[in-house]
């Protein structure tokens, strides 16, 4: 997971839509337990979780299927809300190691 608040936060303070990228991680999230969790709370799959977390931080949420089904279960984020408290735990799922991990590929990259 990687939540980068303060850099959502300043662009869109200027007026800049923001995208969200791999925002189902590849299904590699899917399993997790907090996902599950509130998936299950809602009837809805991890990626819908997924997807409406991006919806209500006010991302552009585009997920990659090729799949007719997943298009169909993708799209379902609209019929639902996220808690506060649920949008903060999943908030939460970034840690400092995905922050410095992603620091050091940024880092390499503008080498």
């Amino acid at each position: 997971f990687l939540y980068r608040k303060n850099t959502i936060d300043f662009f869109q303070k200027e007026g800049v839509v923001m995208q969200s990228y791999r925002s189902l991680r590849d299904g590699k999230a899917f399993a997790d337990p907090l996902l599950v969790e509130i998936a299950k709370a809602y009837g809805k799959t991890t990626a819908q979780i997924l997807g409406r977390w991006c919806v209500q931080k006010q991302c552009i949420y585009i997920p990659k299927s090729v799949k007719i089904e997943r298009m169909k279960d993708n799209s379902g984020v609209f019929d639902f809300e996220l808690t506060n408290d649920e949008m903060t735990k999943l908030d939460s799922l970034t840690t400092p190691a995905a922050i410095e991990a992603f620091k050091g590929l940024y880092q390499k990259c503008g080498k």
